[in-house]
């Protein structure tokens, strides 16, 4: 009988590298969903400081046109307050993008360990029935390995804990966007009533709209990652919580 044939007839029909394959290919796709999610909001920064740029050249317009620009400059201060929320935003979304990192990191280490700590056990398992330290040493692998496995749940749990957290950030963006457009939308109103500066007031409103699709463009693009990554993770975590005190998935 070969090796391979041998190893499928002490262990049943799945071979040893199965629950460390399974898990690890789980896992790189849940950490690429969660990448996807974080990427969508890669320009997030750069979004936020076009906007405070935007917002000083209106308020000097606001303040060439006297009058007629002080409810465009009242405006300014309500987008500066917005651009504060973004930086704070992409400043946390950093912090939960390098966790989710860290985790990944862990989490595929052990998993390239494991399938040899499974094929270990696989050899101790035919040697325990002629060896009297046989059981000893299956019990020591076996207590390890489920150790290591819940290590590597915690890792799942704090991705997951990523990716709520990311989800929780894209709702705070979406308020955002309901006050940019708010804004984009009264400085239009007042650009038409502006007389020599509408032109220049409506360019701001324009602009400041282009920023608010920006922005839902994020939004949208990161809700189908996240979302999908919640379902991967919660899956994958019920995966290694259920092998922890199993043999075999």
């Amino acid at each position: 009988m070969t090796e391979t044939s041998s190893r499928s007839s002490s262990s049943g029909p799945i071979t040893p590298d199965t629950v460390a394959d399974r898990l690890r290919n789980d896992t790189g796709t849940f950490f690429s969903e969660c990448l996807h999610g974080f990427q969508a909001f890669s320009e997030l920064a750069e979004l936020a400081e076009d906007m405070r740029i935007l917002s000083l050249n209106a308020e000097l317009a606001a303040g060439r046109a006297g009058s007629h620009g002080a409810a465009v400059r009242a405006l300014t201060q309500y987008t500066r307050e917005l651009v504060i929320r973004l930086s704070a935003i992409e400043a946390n979304m950093l912090g939960l993008k390098s966790k989710t990192y860290g985790a990944s990191a862990m989490a595929l280490r052990f998993l390239n360990q494991l399938r040899y700590i499974d094929m270990a056990l696989g050899r101790l398992r035919r040697r325990e029935s002629s060896d009297d330290n046989g059981s000893s040493a299956v019990r020591i692998v076996s207590e390890c390995r489920q150790n290591r496995l819940a290590v590597l749940l915690d890792d799942i749990q704090d991705m997951i804990g990523a990716v709520n957290g990311l989800s929780t950030e894209a709702g705070i963006v979406a308020d955002v966007i309901s006050q940019a457009g708010s804004i984009a939308t009264n400085i239009a109103i007042e650009a038409a009533a502006a007389g020599a500066h509408e032109a220049e007031f409506k360019q701001v409103a324009v602009t400041m709209s282009g920023y608010v699709e920006q922005l839902h463009n994020m939004v949208d693009n990161a809700g189908g990652a996240i979302r999908d990554a919640v379902i991967l993770g919660r899956t994958l975590g019920d995966r290694a919580r259920e092998n922890i005190d199993r043999r075999r998935i």
